[in-house]
C-alpha cells in the first residue's frame, strides 16, 4: 500500500456532502445498497483541498450503523464487503472530439485492512479515480448523504444522484437501455418496459419523493411505437408553499400536538416520521435552537444562526433552512387545526441556554 495520510473516523456525519464529477455519477455499475453507502461516505470524507486520496480508519461501530446492522461477526460482514468493492467495475464511456468511442473501468477501492477486534477498518480509494473525486472545479455534483441514506432502493439512490445533476435546470432525458445501464438492471431484469416502469422507475421516485429535497414526475417518450426516452422533471422541495406542506401533510394523525401538549416533541415526531429527519438531524435542530415558544414565533436564535451566522458550514446551513421551513409550516398547520388552542410549553433549560 503507498504510504499516504491516514485519517482516523469515528462517526460518519450522515449531513455530509459527497461531490463527484458528472462523469463519474453517470458511469456504469451496480452496486447493494450497504455498498453504495459505503462508498459514498468515503466520497463524503474528501476534502476540497486535498490534493490526493487518503487512507481512511474507519469505527467497524461507524460502519455497522452505517449499513444498518447489528451483526456480531463483522469481521465476515466486512470481509465480504470490501471483497465485493474490490471486484465491481465502475465503466465511464465518453466520446472524444472525433467521435471515436473509449471506455473506462475502475474498481471502487484498491486495498482495504482489518484485525478482528481492533475496531478499525482501513481502506483506500483506487487512485485511478482521483479525476473524478478529487478537485473538481467543472462538471461536477453535489450529493448530499442525507437523503441518500434514508432511501431503501438502490435504484433510488442511483436515480437521485442522476437528478441532482440536473436540480437547477430542472429537467433530465436519458435514452432507456442508457438508464437501465446507469441505474444497474441488468439485461435479462425487467426485460418488458411495463415490469421495468412499474418495479423500478416508479417505486424508485415514489421513494425519492417521500424521503428526498426533490420532487420527481416522469413522461415516457416514443420513437415510432416503442418507447425509447425517460424525461424527468426535477423540482426542489426547498420552494415548497405552505399550502403544499399542508397537503402533503394531509391525513397525518396530530394527536400528538392537542391542547396542552409539548409542540416541540410533536414538532419532532412529524419530523422524524414524515420528513424522515433521524437522529442526528434532531440533535441539529436542538442544538441550535433556543426554545422562543412562550412568544409563539420562529425560534429567533435559530434563524440568527440559519441566515447570518458566517462560520456555518454550507452543508448545516441547508441542513437548517429545510427544518425551519418545516417547523415553521407544522406550527402554522397544528395552530389552524387545533383553533389556536394549544398552549406548548418550555422547557426552562434551554430559555436559560439564552441569557
Amino acid at each position: 500500500m503507498d504510504k499516504k495520510e491516514l485519517v482516523k473516523v469515528d462517526k460518519v456525519n450522515k449531513n455530509a456532502i459527497a461531490t463527484m464529477h458528472n462523469k463519474f455519477i453517470e458511469a456504469r455499475y451496480k452496486l447493494t445498497l450497504e455498498e453504495q453507502r459505503i462508498f459514498l461516505s468515503l466520497v463524503s470524507l474528501i476534502q476540497p483541498e486535498d490534493e490526493d486520496f487518503k487512507d481512511y480508519k474507519i469505527s467497524v461501530k461507524a460502519i455497522a450503523e452505517l449499513i444498518g446492522t447489528k451483526h456480531k461477526n463483522m469481521y465476515r460482514v466486512l470481509n465480504e464487503a470490501t471483497d465485493r468493492l474490490m471486484k465491481r467495475i465502475i465503466k465511464i464511456e465518453t466520446i472524444d472530439e472525433n467521435d471515436k468511442k473509449m471506455f473506462e473501468k475502475f474498481a471502487f477501492i484498491s486495498y482495504a485492512k482489518y484485525k478482528e477486534g481492533e475496531g478499525y477498518l482501513i481502506v483506500s480509494i483506487d487512485k485511478h479515480l482521483k479525476p473524478y473525486l478529487l478537485q473538481l472545479k467543472e462538471q461536477f455534483s453535489k450529493v448530499p448523504l442525507k437523503y441518500l441514506f434514508r432511501l431503501r432502493s438502490t435504484y433510488a439512490v442511483r436515480l437521485y444522484e442522476l437528478l441532482k445533476q440536473y436540480e437547477n435546470t430542472g429537467y433530465r432525458v436519458d435514452y432507456l437501455p442508457d438508464l437501465r445501464e446507469m441505474l444497474g438492471v441488468e439485461p435479462e431484469e425487467y426485460p418488458r418496459f411495463d415490469n421495468f416502469d412499474r418495479r423500478v422507475l416508479k417505486q424508485a421516485i415514489e421513494e425519492i419523493n417521500e424521503k428526498t429535497d426533490l420532487e420527481v414526475s416522469y413522461k415516457k417518450k416514443k420513437t415510432g411505437r416503442r418507447i425509447t426516452h425517460i424525461e424527468f422533471e426535477i423540482r426542489s422541495k426547498q420552494g415548497y408553499t405552505l399550502q403544499e406542506d399542508k397537503d402533503r401533510l394531509e391525513g397525518i394523525d396530530i394527536q400528538p400536538l392537542e391542547s396542552g401538549s409539548d409542540l416541540w416533541n410533536g414538532t419532532l415526531k412529524i419530523l422524524e416520521n414524515v420528513f424522515g429527519a433521524d437522529s442526528e438531524d434532531i440533535d441539529e435542530l436542538r442544538e441550535w435552537t433556543i426554545a422562543k415558544y412562550k412568544t409563539d414565533t420562529v425560534p429567533k436564535q435559530m434563524v440568527i444562526d440559519t441566515i447570518i451566522a458566517p462560520n456555518l458550514k454550507e452543508e448545516r446551513r441547508e441542513l437548517l433552512k429545510i427544518l425551519l421551513h418545516y417547523w415553521s409550516a407544522i406550527k402554522e398547520i397544528v395552530k389552524t387545526e387545533t383553533n389556536g388552542s394549544y398552549e406548548p410549553k418550555v422547557n426552562k433549560s434551554w430559555v436559560d441556554l439564552e441569557r
